[in-house]
């Protein structure tokens, strides 16, 4: 079955643009970056198309909670102008980007992984987002940037249950719970990631568990009543807008065109990238790591260590991106 490559675009734009701070110049370089972190993604699987969403300007959410990511700055002036050029550069090059007024890259991801079970393909999503955890399933997997774009964390269900505690369709009822300080969201005072876990194995989901509130202790009791208000709002905005399913049989005839990558790419400067992005592409998933070595009978020699795989060489643009 193939596979679907669905791209946080204004995710991968903030790491480009923070890492390559030394690299900036008047050119479209925010698109090597991304470019670049696109390629790396190939270690992780092969696919049979890409999808970038972007966040729109406006939003939906703000309008109706204007304190919804009220203590993020202004993006930068020029964040804003090479974000432009990058979604231009990357439908040139045969991606499909996708950009609703007001509404965020989760929406349209949310959206991708809908119109991926329609055309029976599987999604990879790539996102720091933890929101983009609730899409986790059998047939879609979650790549977390930790520190630097090299380090993924790989969620399916298994995954998310170990880290979490809760099921993926679960999750958002956790984090509505515990709340995001970075999208200025408060939760519930004193629960954390554990207990609201531990609440919603309990009781199943936010509703059951104020169903059954008077069986809860006092003060949590309390805690969740005063909070109620927070988490239902989380809930509302923690949960992707309602779009139709992205019919993705566009972006699976286009596939991944390396030669028109290059094309679009080298004539602005970026060549380079398009030829890191072209051999990360051919040269595909890492192989699996040789399992550890048995414990030799008694009486016989151990075998030899596996040889130490060869060093990673990065070039100036490179080592920022993914050191």
């Amino acid at each position: 079955m193939p596979t679907v490559l669905a791209v946080d675009g204004n995710s991968l734009a903030h790491r480009a643009w923070h890492a390559l701070i030394d690299e900036r110049d008047s050119g479209p370089w925010l698109a090597g970056g991304v470019v670049r972190m696109l390629g790396s993604v190939w270690r992780y699987g092969r696919y049979a198309g890409v999808v970038v969403a972007f966040d729109a300007p406006d939003s939906i959410r703000k309008a109706r909670h204007p304190g919804y990511k009220a203590s993020r700055p202004t993006p930068d002036p020029a964040f804003v102008g090479q974000l432009r050029n990058l979604a231009h550069l990357l439908a040139a090059c045969g991606f499909t980007v996708l950009s609703t007024p007001g509404h965020e890259a989760d929406d349209l991801l949310a959206a991708t992984v809908a119109g991926a079970g329609i055309a029976d393909v599987r999604t990879t999503l790539v996102s720091s987002d933890r929101d983009l955890l609730a899409l986790v399933s059998d047939r879609a997997t979650l790549l977390r940037p930790r520190r630097t774009m090299a380090d993924l964390a790989v969620y399916d269900p298994a995954a998310v249950r170990a880290e979490f505690g809760v099921e993926p369709t679960q999750y958002l009822e956790l984090a509505a719970l515990r709340g995001d300080p970075s999208d200025d969201l408060p939760g519930v005072p004193g629960v954390g990631q554990r207990t609201a876990a531990r609440l919603l194995r309990s009781w199943g989901s936010v509703g059951a568990l104020y169903a059954g509130i008077r069986d809860l202790p006092p003060d949590l009791a309390a805690r969740l009543r005063d909070s109620r208000g927070d988490v239902e709002r989380n809930l509302e905005l923690m949960a992707p807008l309602a779009q139709a399913p992205v019919d993705l049989a566009a972006t699976l005839a286009n596939g991944v065109d390396l030669a028109e990558v290059r094309r679009v790419l080298a004539p602005v400067g970026l060549g380079p990238a398009a030829d890191a992005f072209r051999r990360a592409v051919e040269r595909g998933p890492l192989p699996p790591m040789p399992p550890p070595p048995l414990e030799p009978p008694p009486g016989t020699a151990a075998a030899d260590p596996p040889a130490p795989r060869a060093p990673l060489h990065l070039d100036g643009i490179q080592a920022a991106l993914f050191s």
